[in-house]
């Protein structure tokens, strides 16, 4: 993966351009934790929304994961042959939904507490007001951007 740009690094750029490299950073180490995981980003991101054990149906699901539905039908299948969902129909409906599996949760689980290990063992290198305030400025940066994106896709 590219880096970004080492002259947007210095203390001396903008703070939007800093966070952006920070970002960047991040995100191609959570690519590099992905490619050694089991599971890909679809059916993690799939099964952590079943994780509450509540069955969703294929138009839920795509709600609640902000994708076309379409899409939704394509990694849903996907999970569905891997053995990680399975398929039945709601009761009193013709609406099929969809729940995990003990194999689907087995590979959740694994695939999880891998890549949280790993974001545990770097907050644990930081001291605990350092940890804790990272997670505190973060959440805060997060609620304010959610704002601003909301603002901008109004």
């Amino acid at each position: 993966m590219t880096e970004p740009r080492e002259d947007w690094l210095g203390a001396d750029m903008p703070a939007e351009r800093r966070l952006a490299a920070v970002l960047f950073r991040l995100d191609d180490q959570r690519r590099v934790m992905e490619s050694s995981m089991h599971l890909g980003t679809a059916d993690l991101r799939l099964l952590w929304l079943l994780a509450d054990g509540r069955a969703r149906t294929l138009r839920e699901i795509a709600h609640e994961l902000h994708l076309e539905q379409s899409t939704i039908n394509r990694q849903v299948n996907a999970a569905l042959n891997s053995g990680y969902v399975e398929r039945r129909r709601r009761v009193g409906g013709n609406a099929h939904e969809f729940v995990r599996t003990n194999e689907g949760r087995r590979v959740f689980e694994a695939d999880t507490a891998r890549s949280l290990g790993a974001y545990a063992a770097a907050l644990r290198k930081m001291t605990p007001q350092d940890s804790e305030s990272f997670l505190a400025l973060a959440q805060e940066f997060l609620d304010h951007y959610r704002q601003e994106v909301a603002d901008a896709t109004d």
